[in-house]
């Protein structure tokens, strides 16, 4: 504590101060004050040195708590380690192999698809409002602007997907593919566009997604003959 007094950078111009300051009241005879000074003086002291006490408490205070800390963590970090090695020895005891996860299979459903083509019609145009078909034809011109196949399913159960698969002379054409959602009558269609060497036997079938045929109809288009 003496030592901390001592090395306070303070202390000496203090004490400079106080010894002019004396000399001086000697000098012009001031002694009276001479007692306030010592006063002064060893206030200052004793401040200085109950503030080095309090400072050096706190340090020790706070070196404590750190070592504590310290030691805190280290027990932990040492536990964890226990813990996992205790963890591999009862896994190696017992003789347990972990496995990657598989999910479960899926039942395969073997019941017969409950979907049905009630309607399957060729027709020249589709009424969008009412969703039925116009001019149905078997036979058409090769100059028909759009040739439309129309649809009407029942699907009680579940969303199946469907597929219309046009063919042109027994070679396939064009293929659209349809999700039906569940319903009493589900109405959908496709369409072509003929072209030039169209004319010929024609074939619009519906199938499901096990490429079962649902459905199917045939129909002739013919080339237009200018008079």
């Amino acid at each position: 504590m003496i030592q901390d007094l001592l090395l306070d950078p303070s202390l000496l111009p203090v004490t400079i101060v106080f010894f002019v300051l004396v000399l001086f009241s000697y000098w012009q005879k001031l002694t009276r004050y001479v007692p306030h000074l010592a006063i002064v003086y060893l206030a200052f002291l004793l401040f200085t040195i109950f503030l080095y006490s309090d400072t050096t408490a706190y340090q020790q205070e706070d070196n404590n708590n750190i070592v504590e800390d310290s030691m805190e963590l280290e027990v932990m970090m040492i536990e964890d380690s226990v813990v996992q090695s205790a963890g591999e020895n009862i896994q190696a005891s017992t003789g347990m192999e972990v496995k990657p996860f598989v999910a479960p299979k899926q039942p395969q459903d073997n019941k017969p698809k409950s979907i049905v083509v009630q309607r399957l019609v060729v027709c020249e145009n589709i009424d969008l409002k009412q969703r039925k078909p116009l001019r149905i034809r078997d036979v058409f011109i090769d100059t028909t602007s759009k040739i439309y196949c129309f649809a009407g399913l029942r699907n009680p159960e579940r969303s199946e997907n469907i597929t219309h698969v046009w063919k042109f002379n027994g070679e396939p054409y064009a293929t659209v593919h349809m999700n039906v959602s569940v319903s009493d009558y589900f109405r959908c269609w496709s369409y072509i566009t003929p072209r030039e060497n169209s004319a010929g036997q024609w074939n619009i079938a519906v199938l499901d997604d096990e490429r079962n045929v649902l459905k199917e109809v045939d129909f002739t288009i013919v080339p237009f003959n200018e008079p």
